[in-house]
């Protein structure tokens, strides 16, 4: 029998229209019981994401990446970057594998312990995280690129959001 916490989400992912039939479920010491890769396409971008359900909390994760990776020689630049990109977030946060070849991304959660959450909630925790890593993809690219500094970057980012909401 799956786990009422399991279902709800599998119903949320039907209602989407996401494919689940790679859902993962898991056991184990991390309390993980399920995770979901794949990518999908926003205005003509891949994105990866990573979506995984923990128990006895009953926490939702998402983690949303662009299809890049920050050079070597790139990595102190993009965490000064991550680092001023999240000053200002009061919903998720960006990381980043501080690593050669890393990614960036942006991750938010939801805890469900006591609550079922209704799909509008679960709707706007996800669509959270596609939007802000859509939102910042541009810029990360630009700081790769050496095109902007970190600090140019986000004053550009702000900018665009301003003019977009």
């Amino acid at each position: 029998m799956i786990d009422p916490f399991a279902q709800r989400l599998l119903d949320f992912l039907d209602e989407l229209g996401v494919r689940h039939s790679e859902l993962r479920y898991r056991g184990g010491t991390d309390n993980k019981i399920f995770d979901l890769h794949q990518s999908v396409e926003i205005d003509g971008e891949l994105f990866y994401w990573e979506l995984s359900g923990y128990l006895p909390a009953k926490l939702l994760a998402v983690w949303t990446y662009p299809l890049l990776q920050v050079p070597e020689d790139k990595l102190a630049v993009m965490a000064e970057y991550v680092a001023r990109a999240n000053f200002a977030c009061w919903h998720g946060y960006l990381e980043m594998e501080y690593t050669p070849g890393g990614r960036v991304g942006f991750s938010t959660s939801i805890c469900c312990d006591g609550i079922e959450p209704g799909f509008a909630a679960l709707r706007h925790w996800l669509h959270t995280s596609f939007w802000r890593t859509w939102e910042h993809a541009p810029f990360i690219r630009r700081v790769i690129a050496g095109e902007l500094t970190p600090a140019e970057a986000i004053e550009a980012s702000t900018e665009a959001a301003r003019t977009t909401h």
